[in-house]
């Protein structure tokens, strides 16, 4: 592992629809040994964010992160999404990939999203695209580029070049009426801070600054065919995690609920926090307000990674497990060539359990029980090696058709995983 930062050298320069910044001139870069960096890559297709609380999304999310490891890929799709309060979209398709050869490391995400109408049709197009990447060679050169496409994009009844410079603004509102929303079209981002190149770049983000006849709050956002890649330069090593408050999966692994509350932990260094008002699930499950935090730390002494989820008042099943709150909170630290620490802090408030009065707060870690009409549930299970930590509060496999998840069906509540990298 590497004891101290490299510093990255970037020209982040202003670009036009697709563009690249320039490396400064140097030794060509088959000289050098490529550098040690962490990918990550990620892609999604839409995300509402109302009230500063997230309603709706990622989207066909895709997702690569906190790994040295190339090349890696992985994608992701929907045939529609509706979206609360604002609007639908049609198919969503998106990719995340790293790469290495020869002559440079990069991390690559895409993302693109047909048929969308927003806002009552203020904000409409038959496809938005983006894609982001990060790149660098041996002669440790960082560069980033942005890409968008946009197809017949239409913003308060006018039509948006397809070739709109990057972060153009538009005010979006109904012809004769005062503009409550500004549009920023081909929104690109190409920074460097704590030893990492940051690439994003979303077709279209929306930012409600107004009063409006949908109720939407002030500082709400909708943001579509979001594409991000960053490389960093590990320290001492790098660490991981993810949290989340609610998913459902099929028997064959498929997504029947993307992860709600959604948080990846940094490889390095800062700070995540996703809230969410609330989780339905028809027939099954429903919650309070939801939170996801994570907090990494690298330098050239120690690291450390904590992630928390919280989820308020779940209910399944109608009260056949209810719970005033429940907490799933995972870390993992290290200094020095010491040994990981690795810590589980989750826990229940006002656990119940119908038919099983034994089952409370102090539930024992990987108990296991059946409920007839519900199936097989783990309370506070853990997995753990002497690096990582995973924690799903209450899982349930299904021994039957709930609403519109099969028999076999996995419903995971109160998410956490850290580890080192």
């Amino acid at each position: 592992m590497r004891t101290r930062q490299r510093k990255l050298a970037a020209v982040l320069a202003a670009a036009a629809i697709s563009g690249l910044g320039a490396p400064l001139a140097a030794a060509p870069a088959s000289a050098a040994v490529l550098p040690k960096v962490a990918f990550t890559a990620q892609a999604y297709g839409t995300q509402v964010n109302i009230g500063g609380v997230v309603r709706s999304g990622p989207t066909a999310l895709s997702s690569i992160g906190c790994t040295t490891t190339a090349p890696r890929s992985t994608s992701a799709a929907v045939t529609s999404a509706n979206l609360p309060v604002v609007g639908s979209v049609g198919a969503v398709t998106t990719a995340a990939r790293t790469s290495q050869s020869l002559s440079s490391k990069a991390s690559f995400s895409s993302a693109k999203v047909k048929g969308v109408n927003l806002l009552g049709g203020l904000v409409r197009a038959d496809a938005l695209a983006t894609s982001s990447s990060a790149s660098v060679n041996g002669a440790r050169q960082y560069t980033g580029g942005n890409s968008a496409t946009l197809t017949n994009l239409v913003i308060s009844g006018r039509p948006v070049s397809a070739t709109a410079g990057p972060n153009t603004r538009i005010r979006v509102g109904a012809a004769g009426q005062t503009p409550f929303a500004t549009a920023v079209v081909n929104k690109q981002e190409r920074v460097t801070s704590n030893g990492e190149l940051r690439v994003a770049t979303a077709a279209v983000t929306v930012i409600i600054d107004g009063s409006n006849s949908l109720g939407l709050p002030i500082g709400s956002r909708i943001d579509v065919a979001q594409s991000r890649a960053y490389l960093s330069a590990p320290v001492t090593g790098l660490v991981g995690g993810k949290g989340f408050a609610t998913s459902a999966t099929l028997l064959d692994g498929r997504v029947a609920s993307s992860p709600t509350a959604l948080v990846y932990a940094r490889c390095t260094s800062g700070d995540g926090a996703s809230n969410v008002a609330g989780v339905t699930l028809a027939g099954l499950l429903s919650t309070g307000t939801t939170q996801t935090t994570s907090r990494s730390s690298a330098t050239s002494t120690s690291r450390s990674v904590t992630v928390k989820n919280t989820v308020a008042s779940p209910n399944v099943l109608l009260g056949l497990i209810s719970a005033s709150a429940v907490t799933a909170e995972t870390s993992v630290s290290q200094t020095g060539a010491l040994a990981p620490v690795v810590r589980d802090s989750s826990r229940f408030l006002a656990l119940r359990v119908a038919g099983f009065p034994a089952i409370t707060d102090t539930v024992r870690p990987n108990t296991v029980v059946t409920i007839p009409q519900l199936g097989k549930v783990t309370f506070h299970k853990v997995t753990r090696s002497s690096t990582s930590i995973e924690v799903v509060m209450i899982e349930v496999v299904l021994n039957r058709s709930v609403g519109s998840l099969p028999t076999g069906a996995v419903l995971r509540i109160g998410y956490s995983n850290s580890k080192l990298a």
